[in-house]
Order: structure tokens, then C-alpha cells, then sequence
């Protein structure tokens, strides 16, 4: 049946369209909706992707970089180790050019000072501000200890060989017969002022 209203048109009832039509709507973009929305995630995982492989690669760098540091710190710290070794030396070397004696001098003292049958193996000075005096007596009876203290005597008595120290003091004796002699090896420790 045919309905016809006869009303104007500002007094007949609207008819509201069925929420079948919303529906249908929605039907429509349903596709555009789905396909933006999986799009959107697609998108938003590539981003945070793309993030985690640049820091990624910043921690590979970084580590890369503290491996380097780790060698350069390395060679710096062996570095300062032989450049306080050298310090040190130098100190010593400086003690022993600030003496106020001639080490010729010093040792044409000592060679004259030398008794008969004693011979040095070794004179040297040390980081503890020392000369060592290193030899070997040989005797066919047990004087070779009495040679070695008379030979400290005669350091300690001489005025000038001993004025440039303050102590003298007989570190090491050792005693070997070899055929029927008496050998005894000395290290002899003098003290610089």
C-alpha cells in the first residue's frame, strides 16, 4: 500500500533510517579499517625494528671502542710502569753525579787499598745509595776471613777513600775448598753520606 502524507513539510515525522543501514556502512570501510589498522602495526614493528638494530649497532661500536681504550690503557699503564722505573734511576744516577768526588779517583783508592790474594768480581753502586763490593779471597790456611776483615779496616781507616760514606757492613761470606785452598767469597756494603 501506498502511504501518501499529506503534511507539510515541516510538520510530518521523520523517519530515522535503520541501524541496518549503520551496519552497512561499516560493512563498507570494514576492509579500508582492517587493512589501515594491520598496516598501522606493520609500520609500527618495522620502527621498532629498525630501532633495535641502530642500537644494536651502537653497543657493537661502543664495545668495539671500550676494547680500544682497554689496549691503549693497557699500554699507558706499562708506560707508567717504565717511566717510574726510569724515575728512579735517574734519581739514582742523580745521587751519584751530585757526589763531590771522581769515581777514578775513587776507585784508584780502592785498588790501592787491596790487600794481596783478595780480587773483585763486582763493584757497584745500587738503588739503596750503596757501592757493592764484590770479591774473592784465596788462602791456604783459614786467614782468608782475616783477610777480608782486615781488608774492611783498611776501608774504614782510610781518610780519604771513607770520607764520602758512613758505614761499611760485610752483607755475604760464603766459604768453598777447592785443592787445599780456602776460597771465600765477600759482598762488601759502604754507605753513601
Amino acid at each position: 500500500m501506498i502511504e501518501i502524507n499529506l503534511l507539510p513539510e515541516e510538520l510530518r515525522k521523520r523517519k530515522t533510517e535503520p541501524s541496518l543501514n549503520l551496519n552497512m556502512e561499516v560493512e563498507k570501510y570494514k576492509f579500508w579499517i582492517i587493512g589501515g589498522s594491520a598496516g598501522f602495526l606493520v609500520f609500527l614493528a618495522a620502527i621498532l625494528f629498525l630501532g633495535s638494530i641502530v642500537r644494536q649497532a651502537q653497543i657493537n661500536s661502543l664495545t668495539a671502542k671500550e676494547k680500544n681504550f682497554a689496549v691503549k690503557l693497557g699500554e699507558l699503564d706499562s708506560i707508567n710502569k717504565e717511566i717510574g722505573a726510569l724515575k728512579a734511576k735517574m734519581g739514582t744516577l742523580d745521587q751519584l753525579t751530585k757526589r763531590r768526588f771522581l769515581w777514578a779517583e775513587k776507585l784508584n783508592q780502592l785498588s790501592d787499598l787491596v790487600l794481596p790474594g783478595i780480587w773483585f768480581t763486582r763493584v757497584y753502586t745500587d738503588g739503596e745509595n750503596r757501592l757493592i763490593i764484590e770479591g774473592s779471597v784465596i788462602s791456604k790456611s783459614e786467614e782468608a776471613m782475616a783477610s777480608v776483615g782486615k781488608f774492611m779496616k783498611n776501608l774504614k781507616d782510610s781518610e780519604i777513600f771513607f770520607r764520602d760514606f758512613k758505614n761499611i757492613k760485610l752483607e755475604s761470606v760464603q766459604r768453598k775448598n777447592k785443592e787445599e785452598m780456602d776460597i771465600v767469597d765477600f759482598k762488601i756494603a759502604l754507605f753513601f753520606q
